[in-house]
């Protein structure tokens, strides 16, 4: 199995997981900003971000591959 947007034949889907990855970063980064200036006067806020920053790119990963991993499925019937 390739793991490229090519294994997904329907455009739609494609975009719906082009999509749901930009949101997806964008949320992380907003959150790892935010948790950053709420720990400001904790004595290490930039680790806070950074904790916030890597966990969210995970939780995205996971959910990025399962909705891959659905979407191949689907296209191959």
């Amino acid at each position: 199995m390739t793991y490229t947007l090519q294994a997904v034949e329907n455009s739609d889907e494609k975009a719906n997981l082009v999509r749901r990855l930009r949101n997806g970063a964008l949320i992380i980064i907003f959150a790892s900003v935010l948790s950053g200036l709420l720990a400001w006067n904790e004595p290490h806020p930039v680790a806070v971000a950074l904790a916030v920053l890597v966990g969210g790119a995970g939780i995205l990963a996971i959910d990025i591959a399962l909705a891959y991993r659905s979407s191949v499925r689907r296209s191959k019937g």
